[in-house]
């Protein structure tokens, strides 16, 4: 109730879900100069709906067996705790625009998943490291 009374409901506002995640401060700055990232944090927005977002992200990252909480362990390796939060909570605003727009109810089974030719790929690239890791000596075993 609290992101419909933020929004409005009426997502016709928003030509996109990059357009109301950058309205609601998701969004991260891009300032970057001569190849140098000077910062990447939020922008300012609608700190009421962002507030909201991030206690539905920390809630979705500790449903066991939920996609958000296996794409926040994903995040969780390569950035901060915190940061990992906010791409989860933008993935949740992301969500709400796609039902508010189509109105049709929330299907979990529509989020994406690895398909299988990705996996085996991923399995054939580990198996190569492997296979170098022990020509150089080192036992895994």
């Amino acid at each position: 109730m609290q992101i419909i009374a933020e929004t409005g409901g009426n997502m016709n506002a928003f030509e996109n879900s990059g357009k109301l995640t950058g309205w609601a401060g998701l969004r991260p700055k891009n300032d970057e100069s001569a190849g140098k990232y000077k910062s990447t944090s939020i922008t300012k927005g609608n700190k009421y709906l962002r507030r909201i977002l991030v206690q539905c992200g920390w809630a979705a990252s500790r449903t066991k067996g939920s996609y958000y909480k296996n794409k926040f362990d994903q995040l969780c390796i390569r950035k901060s705790r915190k940061k990992a939060l906010i791409a989860i909570a933008r993935k949740l605003l992301t969500v709400i625009w796609s039902i508010l727009n189509e109105k049709k109810p929330y299907n979990p089974n529509m989020l994406p998943v690895l398909n299988p030719e990705k996996i085996k790929g991923k399995m054939k690239y580990h198996a190569k490291e492997i296979e170098k890791l022990e020509a150089l000596g080192y036992s895994l075993s």
